[in-house]
């Protein structure tokens, strides 16, 4: 081994190969040892006896084996490890792939490599991995992108670049809703909890504040677990995963009071309530088990609890039943103090109540329940004669058309 002293500190250069690789061996080797030292660090060798017993032939082989274990305890190989995976250099290129034929997460790589890279450029490169991947003859979508490690890719970016430190990065919207899809369908989402986790603990600090301040900030608390239950009920897929995460969620609330909680739960409850409503046909039927804990949780999810109870119960997976969803529209067509709820309701709740009658009456109309529909109808044309469009009116011929009687529905045209 050549010390240290035989490379003068202006010796000529350059240095011949042999001694360029010496030097390097020397420097390297010091410097292992220096960290090594620093950290306490002891291989085998260092508690081994000075004698050595092991025939020669074999000791190469063992001391290759020594070597690489040595590389998982070594601080210094553990430092160099992180450096070297660091998506921020580890990108090469690659000279014989045409622009045209790049992959966008090449793209990605050497952007990141660049330090160029924003929630801007990933949300484009994410975007354009998808088309990829819905023109490409995959028979899921959403298994494609579980391929593609997409991602994956974009994650670690976000924690070693350090943007994954606060949730300010799911501001940006559409960056946030394209990223959630990926981590969703690439079994990432326990990511996704620790800044769902990291923004209700912001709540203490909300319930201080007033004004677009207190606003904006529940739009922070809420916008992760949003993001990740959109990105659940995405695509032709059960509901289960979605209704779970409310649960989930509620959980890390235990102690805040039902309003509290609403603030929290509420936007992410409601969408998933209209996804349930309105895209019934558009997903794979839901467990019972993951049906009923949503339900369970409408009361700290909405103030509308008898609404979302009727609807809801009539597409359960099980027990379907008309039963709320008539009692609830007979409460609201019953007068109180000579006025019915619903001459102080808002044009969107109308426009739910349109829904769950249309809902109610095709139910009906579908189990021979023809009183209760045709009551049903009454109330519709009653309440909303205007209002009954031409979306509404196909819905009830459709509901018509699969009623197994016809001649006793020829009094239940709304014309």
């Amino acid at each position: 081994m050549p010390t240290i002293g035989k490379f003068k500190l202006h010796a000529p250069l350059p240095l011949n190969p042999r001694e360029s690789k010496q030097l390097l061996n020397l420097l390297t080797t010091s410097f292992r040892q220096k960290l090594d030292k620093e950290h306490g660090f002891r291989t085998e060798s260092d508690i081994e006896p000075s004698t050595d017993k092991t025939p020669k032939h074999n000791g190469n082989a063992r001391q290759r084996r020594r070597s690489h274990s040595d590389a998982d305890f070594r601080p210094t190989d553990r430092h160099m490890r992180s450096v070297l995976t660091n998506p921020l250099f580890s990108y090469v290129p690659n000279a014989h792939e045409s622009k045209a034929d790049r992959d966008p997460m090449d793209v990605f790589d050497e952007a990141v490599a660049k330090g160029m890279m924003n929630t801007h450029y990933a949300r484009t490169c994410l975007n354009a991995k998808k088309r990829e991947i819905i023109q490409s003859p995959v028979l899921s979508v959403r298994e494609g992108m579980r391929d593609s490690g997409a991602g994956l890719k974009v994650l670690r970016w976000l924690l070693s670049s350090g943007t994954a430190n606060d949730n300010e990065f799911l501001k940006d919207g559409q960056f946030a809703e394209i990223f959630m899809q990926y981590v969703v369908a690439e079994g990432l989402q326990e990511a996704a909890w620790k800044w769902i986790k990291r923004a209700f603990d912001d709540y203490p600090r909300f319930s201080e504040l007033w004004g677009p301040e207190r606003a904006a900030a529940r739009r922070a608390m809420v916008r992760p677990l949003m993001y990740l239950v959109r990105a659940e009920a995405s695509g032709p897929v059960s509901l289960d995963a979605a209704y779970m995460c409310i649960s989930r969620a509620a959980g890390y609330l235990k102690g805040l009071s039902a309003l509290q909680m609403r603030q929290l739960l509420g936007p992410p409850g409601w969408f998933l309530s209209h996804e349930t409503i309105m895209s019934h046909s558009d997903h794979l039927p839901a467990s019972e088990l993951a049906f009923d804990s949503f339900l369970a949780l409408i009361p700290v999810m909405s103030r509308e609890v008898e609404y979302h109870f009727a609807h809801l119960q009539l597409l359960h997976p099980s027990r379907p039943s008309a039963s709320l969803a008539l009692e609830f529209l007979r409460k609201l067509d019953t007068p109180r103090d000579g006025v019915t709820p619903l001459n102080r309701a808002s044009s969107t709740y109308e426009h739910s109540i349109i829904q769950l009658s249309l809902d109610t009456a095709k139910f009906l109309l579908e189990n021979e329940r023809f009183d209760d529909a045709q009551w049903v109808m009454e109330y519709l044309r009653t309440h909303y004669p205007r209002r009954l469009g031409l979306a509404q009116r196909e819905q009830l011929e459709q509901a018509k058309a699969e009623a197994s009687s016809l001649q006793l529905l020829e009094g239940l045209s709304l014309a």
